[in-house]
């Protein structure tokens, strides 16, 4: 097996806060509603449309999808059928096609939905001397940008099969549920770094194994049955809901079609449900600092 590659060009002095160990802490973030207010697989329907690389119809499939789970969560079942839906539209397509796509459309599709607070928090973190790891079940040829923006030192993602330059449509790994702490103990071993001091980040109740595997677990913008975990073992729940982006986006809804609307609409009754959960629930209001440090190794 090889090393999963550092992505970040983060230098080791920004990487490592004084008087503390490099490579020790590992931060690992979710991607899909917790760092990002949209899936990131299905985001990209309208720009891949637009350059023919699926149909029309299939746009529009990939815009009900969205829909359908920004109004509720990742399952197993949705999982699937992402992944299912997915390789089968990029079967013998041109994978120079599709990078360009990823490249071209951040700002488009996922810069305006990512979350300032998540941002926050992996800015602190590596203010910490923490690395960080992006974890998500989206294939890592749509999710590489994003994860360079955000300077994550690691990307861990879904793999697909490329030959002589076209994707054939097969998954060599499908990165959900256990496979992701599979992955996650190979950067482990070979980075050194001890889960007994690291940090997890998700929204999901399809990611307990993740969040079994370290020693500090957020429940962040939680489902109803990771919340109900997560109140039972005394986990730290937050609520992000400030999407923001990195930098301005321009017109970033020009010429938005139906799977824009049906994206903006999702995302609107969403941000409505969380500020009610916000209301009667147990998020934190002290500051981002705080709320690490109390929790960090010595």
């Amino acid at each position: 097996m090889t090393p999963l590659p550092r992505i970040s060009n983060r230098t080791a002095s920004r990487r490592t806060a004084p008087g503390r160990s490099a490579r020790r802490t590992l931060a690992v973030f979710d991607l899909d509603k917790t760092i990002v207010d949209t899936s990131a697989s299905m985001a990209y329907g309208r720009p891949m449309a637009k350059r023919g690389i699926i149909t029309t119809g299939e746009m529009l499939r990939i815009g009900a999808m969205l829909f359908s789970y920004m109004l509720t969560t990742h399952t197993d079942e949705n999982l699937d059928a992402t992944k299912d839906a997915l390789s089968s539209m990029i079967r013998n397509r041109p994978a120079a096609s599709l990078r360009a796509i990823a490249e071209d459309a951040l700002q488009e599709v996922l810069i305006p939905y990512v979350y300032a607070e998540a941002r926050d928090f992996i800015f602190e973190h590596h203010k910490l001397g923490h690395d960080v790891a992006i974890i998500t079940a989206s294939a890592r040829v749509l999710v590489d940008p994003i994860a360079r923006e955000l300077q994550a030192d690691y990307l861990i993602a879904t793999e697909l099969e490329e030959i002589d330059g076209t994707y054939t449509g097969k998954v060599l790994h499908f990165n959900k549920g256990q496979a992701k702490v599979d992955k996650l103990m190979e950067l482990v071993e070979r980075g050194g770094y001890d889960l007994s001091r690291s940090y997890a980040y998700t929204d999901s109740h399809t990611d307990l194994p993740l969040l079994e595997a370290v020693g500090h677990p957020y429940a962040i913008n939680p489902d109803r049955q990771l919340r109900k975990i997560a109140r039972e073992r005394d986990w730290p729940i937050e609520y992000f809901s400030k999407p923001e982006p990195l930098f301005k986006p321009g017109k970033v809804l020009a010429g938005a079609g139906t799977l824009a609307f049906l994206g903006a609409a999702a995302t609107g009754v969403v941000l409505w449900l969380r500020q009610r959960a916000q209301d009667v629930g147990s998020a934190s209001a002290s500051p981002l600092l705080a709320r690490l440090m109390p929790r960090r190794a010595s």
